[in-house]
């Protein structure tokens, strides 16, 4: 099941996405004049490109594998090159107005993007449907990791926080293959994450990047949506992306059934993708003509400056330590 993450806020920079433990495509801060912040995460987050992705994807496969095998199950490694999407060359940049046109904010067109789109086959299919009931609970209890219990009086809204040694299988292959040794891991780094996070907060008090945020509000609202920010409409669509999955999901207390796709409805994904593209458009389109992008990218380059100057040196010799990306 694909599924699309929430937006970090004002994801145009390196800076969030990184700090929100994610690593995004091309933005307004990278694309011609890197920011120092930028500049050192791309530089130990290593490369994305779709054969680096890959060769990723077949190691942590491989572990799953050999991890299964380890609890008594056969696994068959799933080809991550079967759900390729587009070659990255060929996607304009995110936050251009031809990605806006084609792509919306990259949420229903995902699949389109990162690949999914054909129907995937499980190489694991035959085997699973082979077993018992009783087999293939223990089966994917050992791939991802048990069930949390639930408990009834505790708060529905609740985060729960993601522990990778909680995930089965999957979780310790991910977090050897994707986090393991990476400058996140650091806890010099944690510790100065939330500092840093809360000072990248203060790009939204830029009086010039708060003043074309008006601009654009009073335009956005003539084109016939309600959204303060451009970062408040494009979360309102993964918003609603994610609450069509969370609808489609399988009753936690039920038996998973091997043969469910647990897709959302396709005429709601239609009608959301209608949506988005409509709003993606109006999105850009008052953004230019406020001078937001401008402002924007102006305020993200200053604020990753003063961010570098304050963290930068305490950042190096997090990395020069640290094992280099995979």
């Amino acid at each position: 099941m694909r599924r699309s993450p929430a937006l970090p806020a004002l994801a145009a920079t390196a800076v969030a996405l990184v700090l929100a433990g994610c690593t995004g495509g091309t933005s307004a801060a990278s694309a011609d004049d890197d920011g120092p912040m930028t500049a050192f995460f791309e530089k130990v987050g290593g490369s994305y490109e779709d054969e680096d992705f890959e060769k990723q994807q077949r190691e942590v496969e491989e572990l799953v594998a050999t991890c299964m095998a380890e609890q008594g199950f056969e696994y068959s490694p799933n080809d991550p090159s079967s759900s390729r999407g587009m070659d990255p060359d060929d996607i304009p940049e995110w936050d251009s107005k031809e990605y806006a046109l084609q792509f919306g904010y990259g949420a229903t067109t995902s699949d389109e993007l990162y690949g999914g789109s054909e129907e995937w086959v499980d190489p694991n299919a035959d085997y699973i449907a082979s077993m018992s009931e009783g087999e293939q609970t223990a089966f994917y209890e050992a791939l991802w990791g048990a069930s949390p219990e639930v408990d009834p009086e505790a708060d529905p809204d609740a985060e729960v926080e993601y522990n990778w040694e909680d995930g089965g299988c999957q979780g310790k292959a991910s977090h050897e293959v994707y986090e393991q040794d990476q400058i996140w891991d650091d806890p010099a780094f944690e510790a100065m994450s939330e500092e840093m996070n809360s000072e990248y907060e203060t790009l939204a008090d830029d009086p010039a990047l708060g003043e074309a945020q008006a601009e654009w509000a009073a335009c956005i609202t003539k084109a016939g949506y309600d959204y303060a920010s451009p970062d408040e409409a494009q979360q309102s669509i993964f918003d609603e992306l994610n609450a069509l999955y969370e609808a489609a999901a399988p009753d936690p207390e039920a038996e998973p059934d091997p043969e469910a796709s647990y897709e959302p409805d396709e005429a709601a994904m239609a009608e959301l993708k209608k949506k988005e593209m409509a709003l993606a458009a109006a999105d850009y389109e008052c953004k230019e003509s406020s001078g937001y992008i401008k402002a924007q990218k102006t305020a993200s380059r200053a604020l990753e400056d003063r961010l570098w100057e304050k963290y930068g040196e305490q950042l190096e010799a997090i990395a020069a330590k640290r094992t280099p990306a995979k």
